[in-house]
């Protein structure tokens, strides 16, 4: 038996050639108390000959099977089959009453229960209610959600026509699936009543357009409605919806405009223009993802769906990215779709592509990229951090032991930055040309990863075979240095990389934007471009380079993802380049990399002087007022993370260097701190949610620095700050520092703060991340308070995902025994209600093996501790996840 078999339920190989072609599903689901009653007849063409038919369910109470002529057929009326239902392995075994012949036609209906339940987010569930109003039903399908709510081939490649009839009380407002509403059954294109019982409603929706299991949507809710349309250039216009608990549509405004924005952005950009009369966005309060694409019908979290007076800037920025994300999912994920979940990857990776352009076509770009890369090197849950555990990092995984497993940074970032990657490598026009091509190519079907680089292949003529072994198939990251050096008689400029490798280890191929700058900060022209490196060893020679140039800019906007150190860089070379380099990145990675001399500096030997060159150039960049705020952002915030991925495990010294280096910089700095913050205006009214983003921003930078000596005029400060914001994010920016210090008004400041929040879905979840971020002795009794108050509630996902990650990085507290402890039983307690965000908070321990001994002789029992009382059966990926840490 090999590591694979052993380790992972599901591996490619499992994934073999259906049996059959399904044509067409003919649902009816009838949404009845505690229960949905579903029938599904099921039209397929044998592909080989059969004696049985297997389907997936899970978790179904399965009332009987029968063989039919077709969906017109009354129900009952068919010949009735014997079945196994395999519930160990979520099979329906159905026994066929003939043999059926390869290309032969067939009709198998069954009628099924299932039973939608409160915390196991997937099938259908039940959602937070309205008051007054019947239960709340949603459905989530990705991966394999469809197999709960009735049998099925629960499976990428079993595309289909569906018509779907939807049944429930006449009390709610709204009956949604996929489709364009049947106007034969429901003229005004609402639902009709049913005949003989005006209790009930029912509606009917035909969807012609093949399309995948896990895109199926079927809810019952009471929803206000903002509807509104958009009209493409062609004139073709479409019904836009959005549907918001009641009360709260005034919320869904901006959110609208955006959505507008997205539409005719992807027509422009993309070349892609929506097919369906209908679009709509629908709010559900209990998701362990963002968003999900239903073909038509958008499911976002509420807590981003909407924007009001608690929407924090970086939820903002995400209503942004995830609306247009999802929008463009009906062309890349619906339309075409992956073959297996082994290539979920396409999905989202080429999706995420398209929503980081559309990012930097709405907000300032430098700003928009710094961002991305934060979240490529973001301590818990970026992929680098997720590789440096050795553990996960292969794009095309493996195998798995369930699909949630799947969505991660490694598939939704690293993999992006694949996609960014493969465009700087074969260029945007062969890019736009590949991808043409595989859309045209791939529509209404399924394709496989070399499938859609064959279509890059073969729009720009290129190999990318090393490309894609490399950077697909294995885990870990390229780790680049370069040399440089000027010959004045030869007027050459060289530069050499080199790439660490293993031994046994191939090179990878990417690309590395680069430009020689001169002492005035301009490119020296003719010098900007793209290196594409492809062996351990490579050198690149600039001929015609008459003076020396300052420095070379190298590796522009994070161009490949790894990292990446000049050897010869010198502190003057640096401090150049962060006064001047035209690449905003590169200006503010080179002050990072001072820092972090300062930091490594310190880990080493935490009563060791800082720099006052250092600091000098720290207090240049205060004073610049030139600087954007968000670039000045970036300067000025000093982090826990080092550049040298060597100390990234050191928690508990990161913690020291980084609160002495910003005591250091309070000492010196404090008056023009203050000054610089106090010339901020944050709380004048403002026309749009998206002004003042960069300012509130560099606000909280300074606040940071200016209140991290814990002094009485800093807790006035802080006072002062949270009571005259008029933003969420100032007034939980306050909070925050407020959670971090001795202020004696803190807890009754807090306590106030739940008072007026708790009862707002995305209120509650911004106070209880500022419980969870405290710093201070008392913060896990305060979690403790938090998770027994009768508001909170554990299958509440927003609220679960508030209350409990921010902990898993906030190292100052985590680290410690008490810290650990609660770790390990947060986990135990969370496994079986919310796998997503246990996960998540088991990355806490994902660098077990590279700590120092004195905190992993305290994390491997804890891990131990958990394996022991997290069931194998029930919470397959924690169980999997904490070994495979241990291993």
């Amino acid at each position: 038996m090999n590591s694979t078999e052993r380790h992972y339920k599901y591996r490619r190989e499992d994934f073999g050639e259906l049996p059959v072609a399904l044509n067409h599903l003919t649902i009816r689901l009838n949404f009845i108390q505690d229960r949905v009653e579903a029938t599904n007849c099921l039209e397929m063409t044998a592909r080989t000959p059969m004696d049985l038919l297997v389907l997936d369910a899970k978790e179904l109470t399965i009332m009987g099977v029968e063989w039919c002529s077709g969906p017109e057929e009354e129900e009952g009326k068919g010949i009735s089959l014997e079945y196994d239902y395999q519930k160990t392995r979520d099979k329906l075994v159905i026994t066929l009453p003939h043999r059926v012949e390869a290309g032969e036609r067939f009709w198998v209906r069954t009628f099924t229960h299932c039973f939608p339940s409160d915390h196991i987010l997937e099938g259908i569930y039940k959602d937070s209610t309205p008051p007054g109003a019947p239960q709340q039903y949603m459905s989530q399908c990705q991966q394999w959600g469809f197999q709960r709510i009735m049998p099925i081939f629960d499976d990428c490649r079993a595309k289909c026509t569906m018509t779907t009839t939807l049944e429930a009380d006449s009390a709610y407002t709204h009956l949604i699936s996929n489709g364009n509403i049947s106007r034969k059954t429901n003229p005004d294109g609402k639902p009709v009543l049913k005949a003989g019982d005006p209790s009930r409603q029912v509606i009917t929706y035909e969807n012609t357009i093949p399309m995948a299991p896990y895109l199926f949507i079927a809810c019952a809710g009471t929803w206000d409605s903002l509807v509104d349309h958009v009209t493409y250039e062609s004139g073709s216009t479409v019904r836009l919806e959005y549907l918001v608990p009641p009360g709260s549509r005034d919320g869904a405004r901006i959110p609208m405009e955006i959505l507008k924005e997205a539409i005719l952005w992807i027509s422009k950009t993309q070349d892609y223009d929506y097919t369906g009369d209908t679009y709509r966005t629908i709010c559900m309060n209990k998701s362990n993802f963002g968003g999900m694409e239903n073909v038509g019908n958008t499911t976002i979290v509420t807590d981003a769906a909407l924007i009001n007076e608690h929407t924090l800037d970086t939820s903002l920025l995400y209503a942004h990215a995830v609306i247009v994300h999802e929008f463009e999912h009906n062309q890349c994920g619906s339309e075409t779709t992956m073959d297996t979940p082994f290539d979920v990857w396409l999905n989202e990776a080429y999706t995420v592509d398209v929503e980081r352009q559309f990012m930097s076509d709405m907000f300032d770009p430098s700003f928009i990229r710094l961002q991305q890369v934060e979240s490529i090197r973001n301590p818990l849950l970026g992929p680098l951090a997720i590789e440096d555990g050795g553990h996960v990092g292969r794009i095309v995984r493996e195998g798995f032991n369930d699909p949630d497993e799947l969505i991660d940074g490694v598939t939704y970032v690293k993999a992006a930055e694949v996609i960014r990657m493969l465009r700087l490598l074969i260029g945007a026009d062969n890019f736009k040309a590949g991808k043409s091509l595989y859309f045209s190519r791939y529509r209404y079907g399924n394709a496989t990863t070399d499938q859609f680089f064959a279509c890059f292949e073969e729009a720009s003529g290129c190999s990318l075979d090393q490309f894609k072994k490399r950077w697909l198939y294995t885990i870990g990251y390229p780790k680049i240095t370069a040399k440089t050096s000027y010959n004045a008689s030869a007027r050459q400029y060289r530069i050499t990389f080199h790439q660490e490798l293993k031994e046994g280890e191939s090179a990878f191929h990417l690309p590395i934007d680069l430009a020689l700058v001169d002492a005035k900060g301009e490119d020296l022209p003719g010098t900007s471009q793209v290196f594409q490196m492809k062996d351990a060893d490579a050198e690149l020679i600039l001929q015609n380079i008459s003076t020396p140039p300052a420095f070379a800019s190298i590796n522009r906007d994070y161009s490949f993802y790894g990292t990446f150190r000049q050897v010869n860089a010198s502190k003057e070379t640096l401090t150049m380049q962060t006064r001047l380099d035209p690449n905003a990145y590169n200006r503010v990675d080179a002050m990072r990399q001072l820092t972090d001399h300062q930091r490594i500096k310190l880990l080493h030997d935490p009563d060791s002087a800082i720099d006052s060159h250092w600091l000098q150039l720290y207090g240049e960049i205060i004073d610049d007022r030139r600087l954007p705020s968000a670039l000045k952002a970036y300067f000025l915030r000093v982090d826990e993370q080092p550049m040298d991925r060597t100390y990234s495990v050191w928690y508990p010294e990161l913690v020291a260097a980084r609160e002495k280096l910003m005591k250091a910089v309070n000492g010196l700095y404090r008056e023009p701190l203050l000054e610089l913050f106090k010339g901020l205006d944050t709380y004048s009214a403002s026309s749009s949610p998206k002004d003042g983003i960069e300012d509130r921003m560099l606000k909280q930078v300074l606040l940071d620095l200016i209140v991290v000596d814990d002094s009485p005029e800093s807790h006035q400060l802080i006072l002062d700050h949270f009571y005259a914001a008029t933003t969420a994010t100032d007034r939980v920016a306050a909070l925050l520092a407020l959670n971090r210090s001795s202020a004696p008004k803190r807890r009754a400041v807090l306590e106030e703060v739940y008072e007026s929040w708790h009862t707002h879905l995305s209120g509650y979840a911004n106070y209880l991340r500022v419980i969870s971020n405290g710093t201070v002795e008392d913060v896990f009794e305060m979690i403790e308070v938090e998770k027994k108050r009768a508001s909170f509630d554990i299958t509440q996902p927003t609220w679960c995902r508030a209350l409990f990650l921010p902990m898993a990085a906030n190292n100052k507290k985590v680290w410690t025994d008490e810290g650990i402890q609660w770790i390990g039983d947060t986990i135990i307690e969370l496994a079986p209600i919310n796998a997503t965000t246990t996960s998540r908070l088991l990355n806490t321990f994902q660098h077990v093996r590279n700590l120092k001994p004195e905190l992993q002789k305290k994390v491997i029992p804890t891990l131990e501790r958990i394996v022991k009382n997290v069931s194998a059966e029930a919470s397959p990926t924690i169980f999997g996840q904490a070994s495979a840490y241990l291993r």
